[in-house]
């Protein structure tokens, strides 16, 4: 078995396309940092001072434009907005100028974090103070559960992030978002489509057959070594690309706190007359952005052996390389995409183990509200992915050791 296992990793990487498929996901990984880093300038550049004085005055002119119509018109209710307003943008001006002048204080952020903190103590008394209700159970629950994340910066001297910022976090959490578009389930498919099929035409398959060996333990070999390449060619870089960016980033995160594991069900919502995901109260629970990693590269993982089960299953069953791949890739994309625009899969998708390819959106429980779906938990997800791991090896174990295989 040894033996088997050391030839499969030998004609994996001497493969070209092993190696094509792995420096094109670095370069996506390249891409994907110099996204983030580009998302966080242009953020700063247009929440700056100087920026913030030019769409200022930009608005004034318009709104100078209206009052001198409003006077003309004798409107005296939309001459009095339009001053209003007009006020509203001098002070927004000189404001900026003054920050300008003296800079922002590096204790300014704290100061706001204190205001929010006082603005949800005093919204929760309310809520208690009236009552809760059906209809306001669900702000009081989610404003108990901001207060306490901003208690804990608070506590710990983290500034509150908005999600733009350039960091490991936004890094990661952006990364993950565009592999759950089907981008590594359809990688997976390419690589791994013709690992056994590939081997049929030229009929190198022929040469293993006929050795004194079971043929279980070729299709195990193959199947073990394809796997931990998978996993290897994709988690390294990914975690490459955090240090990266851990390093060039000014913004530490490792202890900022991320919400895992929130509940949901669905509930009719009277204002817009459709049914919604509520948050269960008292059903998340906050832990570090390390171990939010962590658990996420962990559910990666396992996605990642499920997508090479099934492809590795297709692979057993087609003697051609090029319909195995067209199959797994056509079938892997449409259910990851089809989950998302056909409402009658969204009801199902929990079922799919191509729904949860995002794994970052699944441990910090996004993924339900993306498909309005509140049994897509990380359980469930967990339960789905290993009855599909062990179904699929299954049917690629029978038909590669039962069927007869003419080459």
């Amino acid at each position: 078995m040894l033996n088997l296992i050391k030839n499969e990793f030998i004609k994996i990487f001497k493969r070209s396309k092993t190696w094509i498929v792995f420096v094109l996901f670095i370069a996506f990984i390249g891409i994907t940092i110099f996204g983030t880093w580009m998302n966080d300038k242009h953020m700063r550049e247009w929440m700056s001072p100087e920026y913030q004085i030019k769409q200022a005055e930009d608005q004034l002119v318009y709104i100078r434009n209206d009052i001198k119509k409003a006077e003309n018109d004798g409107d005296a209710n939309w001459l009095n907005s339009s001053k209003e307003i007009e006020q509203s943008l001098l002070k927004q001006i000189e404001d900026n100028k003054e920050i300008i002048k003296n800079g922002i204080s590096e204790d300014a952020w704290k100061k706001e974090l204190d205001e929010r903190i006082e603005n949800l103590e005093t919204t929760i008394k309310d809520y208690e103070e009236t009552g809760i209700n059906e209809w306001n159970k669900r702000w009081y629950s989610q404003s108990k559960q901001d207060l306490e994340d901003y208690k804990y910066l608070k506590a710990n001297n983290i500034k509150p992030l908005d999600g733009w910022e350039y960091n490991s976090l936004t890094f990661f959490k952006n990364l993950n978002a565009f592999l759950g578009l089907g981008l590594l389930i359809a990688g997976i498919a390419v690589f791994m489509s013709d690992i056994v099929s590939g081997e049929c035409t030229p009929a190198t398959l022929k040469f293993l057959l006929v050795q004194p060996m079971k043929r279980w333990k070729i299709l195990f070999s193959k199947y073990i070594v394809s796997v931990v390449t998978v996993l290897l060619m994709i988690i390294i870089p990914q975690l490459v690309g955090m240090a990266i960016v851990n390093t060039t980033s000014n913004t530490k995160v490792s202890d900022y706190p991320i919400r895992i594991e929130q509940k949901y069900e669905k509930s009719f919502d009277q204002n817009s007359q459709q049914v919604v995901l509520e948050q269960i109260p008292n059903t998340s629970k906050m832990v570090s952005n390390t171990e939010f990693t962590i658990k996420s590269i962990a559910y990666q993982a396992i996605f990642i052996i499920t997508a090479c089960s099934v492809i590795f299953m297709f692979s057993t069953i087609f003697k051609s390389s090029m319909i195995s791949m067209a199959i797994s890739v056509i079938l892997t994309i449409f259910l990851t995409i089809g989950t998302q625009a056909i409402g009658t899969i969204r009801e199902y998708s929990h079922l799919l183990f191509t729904t949860y390819a995002d794994a970052s959106s699944v441990i910090n429980s996004n993924l339900p509200l993306m498909y309005g779906n509140p049994s897509l938990t990380a359980m469930n997800g967990l339960i789905c992915m290993a009855i599909t791991s062990i179904l699929a090896y299954i049917i690629a174990h029978i038909n590669f050791t039962k069927k007869d295989i003419l080459i």
